[in-house]
């Protein structure tokens, strides 16, 4: 990776929304209307915030019935340094499958 690269990926990931939403990625894979409930932003706002990640390589989706499933890449090449930085925040609290929840 070289400079220009490794400032665009510390810019993805600086940013406050971007880890809160990685950091519950960590935890397992969500759908958007599980990301939506942990940031109080539009759903709109929480797909740009994962188009980012994508297209950095540092998420990964998968398409479950109607749902797209969001999950940490393990293949980049930064992962485990992801890894260590997300250690240094804390768990947030989700809550899937709840009433109001709209994919559950």
């Amino acid at each position: 990776m070289n400079p220009k690269q490794m400032e665009r990926y510390l810019k993805t990931i600086g940013d406050q929304s971007r880890l809160q939403l990685l950091k519950a990625l960590e935890q397992k894979p969500l759908c958007i209307c599980d990301l939506n409930t942990l940031l109080d932003v539009s759903q709109p706002a929480i797909s740009q915030h994962m188009h980012r990640l994508k297209s950095d390589e540092i998420v990964l989706n998968e398409r479950r019935g109607r749902w797209v499933y969001w999950s940490l890449n393990r293949s980049h090449p930064h992962y485990y340094l992801l890894l260590e930085l997300l250690k240094l925040l804390p768990v947030p609290t989700i809550e899937c499958g709840k009433e109001e929840n709209p994919c559950k």
